[in-house]
């Protein structure tokens, strides 16, 4: 998926980081910025796509949850241990749940479902998870940033590493090569008397 993604990202630029971000998440972003860092986008092309591709699939979701409701979990036995989970998190932590939901892994596919079949105003959702989409993409923005010079900056102490490990083993090829070339020679000298 990852490579598909990169090649997506190399030919579609912001759209399918936008589309990545409706898809997925993170894996998106941190493609976008290092095609970024490689200079094929723009790494604040890759933060707006991202907030614009996590906004759409999140209101989306709220969407198809407020529509369908209770009755579509209720079909979906496999949610329901999310659904209750969502449902604890927001009574217990109302506008902060709403912000940071997308920071909780295995429940942030579920949570706008959720939000919307719970009756929750559309606006209240479109503003909590504007807030929380521009700090969730801006974090994994920085994030990337920051692993993009990481990688750059191990790839370039590998290639040292590996200029001198090319040099070690031509040295110890050579030395190899002259220790056979003594014993044959060795082996082929008749002993002197």
């Amino acid at each position: 998926m990852i490579d598909t993604l990169q090649q997506l990202i190399g030919e579609y630029g912001y759209f399918a980081v936008a589309l990545g971000c409706f898809l997925e998440g993170e894996t998106a972003i941190l493609l976008g910025v290092f095609a970024a860092h490689r200079g094929i986008i723009d790494v604040n092309g890759v933060l707006i796509a991202a907030i614009i591709g996590t906004m759409i699939g999140d209101n989306l979701c709220f969407h198809i949850g407020r529509r369908m409701g209770r009755p579509a979990l209720d079909k979906r036995p496999a949610w329901r241990p999310k659904v209750a989970r969502v449902e604890e998190l927001l009574q217990r932590y109302g506008a902060p749940m709403m912000i940071g939901f997308r920071f909780l892994y295995g429940l942030r596919y579920v949570t706008p479902f959720v939000f919307g079949s719970l009756g929750i105003s559309p606006l209240r959702f479109f503003i909590l998870d504007a807030i929380g989409t521009v700090i969730w993409a801006g974090t994994i923005t920085l994030i990337g940033v920051y692993l993009a010079d990481a990688v750059q900056g191990a790839l370039a102490h590998i290639q040292n590493v590996e200029q001198l490990l090319v040099i070690v083993l031509v040295i110890a090829a050579a030395v190899g090569f002259g220790i056979y070339r003594l014993r044959r020679r060795r082996k082929t000298t008749p002993p002197s008397q």
